[in-house]
C-alpha cells in the first residue's frame, strides 16, 4: 500500500493548521492535562522533557512550552514544520520519521503521540513503540489512536484530493503492543472528540513505562562434611548449586531453605551469609540484573529426590563439580563459600559478578 500521508501533510499544512491549532476538545484537552500533571506531580515543569512525536503544526507543544515543560516537536512533514516553527518560535521542531528517531536513551520524561501512531503501517508499530520505551526511560506516554480494524487510505477528510493512510487499533490490541514494548497501561479513554468518522472514535491511552528492578534471588552452598551438594537442572542447561528467585513476601534466609527444599527435597540450616552479588541478567526479554544472597548450609533432615526442578543430586568435593556446569558465577560463589568456611567469623562480601 503506497503512503501518500506526507504529500498531503505538506500540501495542506497551512489549512490544517488554519482549523486545528486554536481548537481542541474538552477530552483531549482533560486528556493532555492528565498527561502533564502525570509527569510533574508537584516538581516544576521545567525540570521536564516532552517529545510531541508527530507535533503537526505545533498545537500541543504550544501548549507544552507555556507550561514550562522542555520540548522537542518532531514530524516528517516540512510543511507541518515550517507552520509550527511560524506559530510557536519558543520551541525546537526538527524533522524525524517516528520509525527512525534519533535521541539518546532515556532523553525525555514523556513522549505525547497524538494522532500520529495511526499515520504507520501496523507491522510498524511494535518497533516504534520499543523506541518511545528506549527514549523515555522511566515516564510516560500520551497515544491518541482511532478505534477500530484494519487500515486502509482516506480521501477527502481535509478535503477532495487529500489521501492518508489510517491504521485503526482495538483497544486490547494496542494495551498488548504496548505491555509488549514495557509499558502499563494507566488509563483509557474512547472518545468522539467531534470526529466526522462515528464509526471510528478516538481511542485515547495513558500508559507509563514499567520499571525494571533488579531480580533478588539465593544460593545455597549445602555442604555435608567435605563434600557439596549439586543437582541437574531439568531443563537441560546443565548443573548448578541449589538456587531460586525471593518470593515477594520472603526474607532471603527464608526463601533459601524453602529453595533447598523444593529443589532437593532436603531440610537444611543456615551456617553463614557468604555474600551478595550482583550481575547483569536478562529476563522474559528485558534487562533486570540478578542480586543474589549466597549461604553457606549444611543439612539437617529430608531425602535426595528428583523434582520438577531438578533431574538428579551428588555430593562432590568442591574441587571436582559436575560438568557442564549452568552458571560459572556459581564456581566463583563455591570458593568464596569454601574460604568463609575457614574463618573464625562470618565474611560478608559485595561483589559484582561478571
Amino acid at each position: 500500500m503506497d503512503d501518500p500521508t506526507i504529500a498531503t501533510d505538506d500540501r495542506i499544512a497551512s489549512t490544517f493548521a488554519e482549523r486545528t491549532f486554536d481548537t481542541i476538545s474538552p477530552e483531549l484537552a482533560e486528556r493532555r492535562a492528565a498527561f502533564a500533571r502525570a509527569i510533574v506531580e508537584r516538581a516544576p515543569p521545567n525540570r521536564f522533557r516532552i517529545l510531541d512525536a508527530g507535533c503537526g503544526p505545533g498545537r500541543d507543544s504550544k501548549w507544552f512550552h507555556e507550561q514550562g515543560f522542555q520540548v522537542i516537536g518532531v514530524d516528517l512533514s516540512e510543511g507541518m514544520l515550517a507552520e509550527a516553527r511560524r506559530r510557536v518560535p519558543g520551541v525546537d521542531f526538527q524533522r524525524a520519521d517516528l520509525r527512525h528517531l534519533d535521541f539518546p536513551p532515556s532523553s525525555f520524561d514523556g513522549i505525547w503521540c497524538c494522532a500520529a501512531l495511526l499515520h504507520l503501517s501496523r507491522s510498524e508499530v511494535p518497533d516504534v513503540l520499543a523506541s518511545f520505551r528506549r527514549l523515555l526511560g522511566h515516564g510516560y506516554l500520551g497515544l491518541t489512536v482511532k478505534l477500530g480494524e484494519g487500515e486502509e487510505i482516506t480521501d477527502g477528510t481535509d478535503g477532495p484530493g487529500t489521501p492518508r493512510r489510517i491504521t485503526y487499533f482495538g483497544r486490547y490490541e494496542l494495551e498488548l503492543y504496548l505491555e509488549r514494548a514495557g509499558f502499563e497501561v494507566r488509563t483509557v479513554a474512547v472518545e468522539q472528540m467531534g470526529t466526522q468518522d462515528p464509526q471510528h472514535p478516538w481511542l485515547g491511552i495513558l500508559a507509563q513505562t514499567t520499571l525494571f528492578t533488579p531480580l533478588a534471588g539465593v544460593v545455597a552452598v549445602v555442604m555435608d562434611g567435605d563434600h557439596v551438594l549439586f543437582s541437574e537442572r531439568a531443563d537441560g542447561r546443565g548443573w548448578n548449586l541449589p538456587a531460586g528467585f525471593i518470593d515477594a513476601d520472603e526474607a532471603p534466609d527464608e526463601a533459601v531453605i524453602r529453595e533447598v527444599r523444593e529443589e532437593t527435597g532436603l531440610e537444611i540450616a543456615i551456617d553463614r551469609l557468604v555474600g551478595i552479588y550482583a550481575r547483569p541478567r536478562t529476563y522474559r526479554g528485558q534487562p533486570r540484573g540478578l542480586i543474589t544472597h549466597a549461604f553457606l548450609c549444611f543439612p539437617t533432615g529430608g531425602t535426595l529426590v528428583p523434582t520438577t526442578e531438578a533431574l538428579q543430586h551428588v555430593w562432590l568435593p568442591p574441587a571436582t563439580p559436575p560438568t557442564p556446569m549452568s552458571s560459572r558465577h556459581h564456581l566463583e560463589i563455591l570458593a568464596d563459600a569454601l574460604a568463609a568456611r575457614t574463618t573464625a567469623s562470618a565474611v560478608t562480601l559485595m561483589r559484582r559478578l561478571h
